[in-house]
């Protein structure tokens, strides 16, 4: 089966991080959010979600009128 090295890497990383935290979940959580409020670099947002599409319903005593 052919593997992906840089998904291999991530995977590793993300091994690492979580080792240093013992696998706990919470503080993994907690130093990526420090990570992210200290973070220097570019911030991207997410983008937009699209608008949801408005249905309308047609009332029973207007059919075949």
């Amino acid at each position: 089966m052919w593997t992906d090295p840089i998904v291999e890497e991530l995977h590793r990383i993300r091994e690492a991080h979580a080792a240093r935290f013992n696998d706990d979940l919470w503080k993994i959580a907690e130093d990526l959010r420090q990570i992210e409020k200290n973070w220097s670099g570019p911030k991207i947002a997410a983008p937009p979600k699209p608008p949801v599409a408005k249905t309308s319903r047609v009332s029973s005593d207007t059919i075949g009128a």
